[in-house]
C-alpha cells in the first residue's frame, strides 16, 4: 500500500495517532523503529492494547518490554471503500499474532490486497505520521 499523494503529487504522511497517558510509550517508542508492549511488573503478563490494569492478575505497575515485530496474519479485511486523502485504495487491515502472543491490528502492506492469506508471516516496518511519529506497519515476512 502506498502512501496517498497531495495535488502536487507529493507523497503525503499518515496522520498523526492521539496520544493518550495510557497509550504514549507506544507512539514514542514507533517513532524510534521499536514495537513496545507494556508487561504487567506482578505476573509476566503482555498487554496491548496498553490498559491501566493487567486483565490477569489487577496489577497496575508495567514494564516495558521491545517485540520482536514478527508475527502471522490471524485476520483481515480489503477496504475498498470510502475513499480517504491519506490512504490508497484498497488496502488491507489485519489482525497480527505477535510470536510473544499478543495481537495488534494494522495495515499490511507491500503486497497485492488479494495475496494476502490466513497464516502468512509477516515481519514490521514503520512508516513517518505527521509530527514526527510513526506507526507501525506489516509485510510479508
Amino acid at each position: 500500500m502506498a502512501s496517498a499523494t497531495d495535488t502536487a503529487g507529493e507523497a503525503r504522511l499518515r496522520p498523526a495517532p492521539v496520544l493518550t497517558a495510557d497509550n504514549e510509550f507506544f507512539w514514542r517508542g514507533a517513532a524510534e523503529g521499536k514495537l513496545l508492549s507494556h508487561q504487567c511488573a506482578g505476573c509476566g503478563q503482555l498487554q496491548h492494547p496498553p490498559t491501566p490494569l493487567c486483565p490477569n492478575c489487577h496489577a497496575n505497575e508495567w514494564n516495558l518490554v521491545e517485540l520482536s515485530g514478527r508475527g502471522t496474519v490471524a485476520s483481515f479485511i480489503i477496504i475498498h471503500h470510502p475513499p480517504n486523502p491519506w490512504f490508497e485504495l484498497p488496502m488491507v487491515a489485519g489482525t497480527i499474532d505477535l510470536e510473544e502472543g499478543v495481537q495488534v491490528i494494522s495495515n499490511i502492506c507491500d503486497i497485492d490486497p488479494h495475496d494476502v492469506r490466513l497464516g502468512m508471516p509477516v515481519v514490521v516496518f514503520f512508516a513517518a505520521t505527521e509530527d514526527n511519529l510513526a506507526v507501525p506497519l506489516f509485510r510479508p515476512a
